[in-house]
């Protein structure tokens, strides 16, 4: 059994909200898995649902850069400290990775870096002056055919980055800019799993539907109403962690999906990505 310390005590409890002897009593049952632990208090109806970012392992920034308005990317780099991290010539290293994304084609390691050599090269370079390690981290990479915009968003920090990408439009008006703004900003603050529930992961559909009818089963309601209390319970946690069905954060009176066609006839959120140094 894996040492139950305070630092995953801690973790739990930052990820639920549980109590300490709490924490502790479901680490111990499942030999310190933070995640069974989770899963255990969830169906015990102690916690409704759980944090999903993990541990920040590393200091790093984001970027983003585009091409003519058809082809956009997202890229991370980690490092080692904030110091190194917050450094100009860090952020250009990290500006250019993106620039060489959205311009290039296959790993990105080994695409033409805008300050000479390959992407790799540069990071190799960088890593020889400053003694720190650091690592390509997620990257994502939208193009457009056709009608349709981008909408990106970084945070203050430089640590997390959003893409959108919208269709059935230019991206001309104001309205279509403010709209992908402002659903760039809701992802970040959201962190939904996927678009729709078609791009959740069998798996995870499955985890949740077994929590629900855990839950379902307190209830002492016969095993058919036990059924629709789970889906009830599963629709929600759908409602509240797929993109288009989320409530729009600055009119929750309507989900992202109606505030898009609200914006303008024939407009869809047909993509997005989000990235944050340090999360799995």
């Amino acid at each position: 059994m894996a040492e139950i310390t305070v630092a995953l005590i801690k973790e739990l409890r930052e990820r639920t909200g549980c109590g300490m002897m709490d924490a502790k009593r479901a680490l111990e049952e499942f030999g310190g898995d933070v995640e069974k632990a989770i899963d255990e208090l969830r169906k015990k109806g102690e916690v409704k649902a759980a944090k999903r970012a993990g541990r920040e392992t590393a200091e790093g920034k984001v970027a983003i850069a585009m091409a003519g308005g058809k082809q956009a990317a997202l890229v991370s780099l980690s490092t080692e400290t904030d110091f190194t991290a917050n450094n100009d010539e860090f952020k250009k290293l990290v500006q250019g990775i993106a620039d060489a994304a959205v311009a290039g084609r296959g790993d990105i390691a080994e695409l033409k870096h805008p300050q000479g050599g390959s992407v790799a090269d540069a990071i190799r370079a960088l890593v020889a002056k400053t003694g720190e390690n650091m690592q390509l981290g997620k990257s994502s990479l939208m193009k457009i055919d056709g009608d349709g915009f981008f909408g990106s968003y970084i945070h203050s920090d430089g640590k997390l980055g959003v893409l959108v990408k919208i269709t059935g439009g230019k991206g001309e008006t104001d309205a279509e800019k403010a709209l992908a703004k402002d659903i760039a900003m809701h992802v970040a603050a959201t962190n939904p799993i996927g678009l729709t529930q078609a791009d959740v992961p069998a798996d995870v559909i499955a985890r949740e539907k077994e929590i629900a009818l855990e839950q379902a089963k307190q209830s002492g309601k016969p095993a058919n109403i036990q059924e629709k209390i789970a889906d009830g319970k599963v629709s929600a946690y759908f409602k509240e962690n797929t993109l288009l069905a989320q409530p729009f954060v600055k009119d929750p009176s309507v989900n992202v999906e109606q505030h898009v066609k609200n914006t303008g006839a024939g407009l869809k959120l047909a993509a997005f990505a989000r990235i944050k140094v340090g999360e799995a």
